[in-house]
């Protein structure tokens, strides 16, 4: 038993790391985003993107440029989605209708919650942005400007 203990806690002990995967917006040379998604492959001629089961390609010679990571928006979206339900939880959690001077409903308290709670989380995320440091590569349909960008895919996935 003592055998089958150790043996457990080894095997979750050991860091298993699959390769990382990039998520990447692209844009064409008009700056309309055409695709995002993880980075599955980054040949000489083609950037390929997976987003849940559907896999995308384009063409070297099509993309204007690339921005790693997900937009500030997300950051933004995020914390106010989180700030929102915690907040929104505490606030019908903690309830007392019959309190006398702060005395308020669980849907009160939600409300309340919900609203002061999102506004936080989006100061929050908003906040988070400074530390997101995304890059941005300017491909148009270069090949010079599309090693580079190999390069970084390489050294991010290792």
């Amino acid at each position: 038993m003592k055998l089958l203990l150790f043996l457990l806690l080894l095997g979750s002990s050991i860091d298993i790391t699959a390769q990382k995967t990039i998520f990447v917006r692209v844009y064409d040379f008009h700056g309309n985003k055409i695709g995002k998604g993880n980075v599955y492959a980054a040949t000489d001629s083609s950037l390929q993107l997976g987003k849940d089961s559907a896999t995308k390609t384009f063409a070297v010679s099509k993309i204007g440029s690339i921005k790693t990571k997900r937009s500030a928006g997300n950051n933004i979206l995020i914390g106010s989605i989180v700030g929102g339900t915690s907040l929104a939880i505490a606030g019908a959690a903690s309830a007392d209708p019959e309190d006398e001077i702060l005395g308020y409903t669980a849907g009160e308290g939600a409300a309340a919650g919900l609203v002061t709670g999102a506004v936080v989380g989006a100061a929050v995320g908003g906040i988070t942005i400074l530390f997101k440091n995304s890059k941005t590569f300017l491909i148009n349909g270069d090949a010079t400007n599309w090693k580079t960008f190999q390069s970084f895919v390489t050294i991010k996935k290792e």
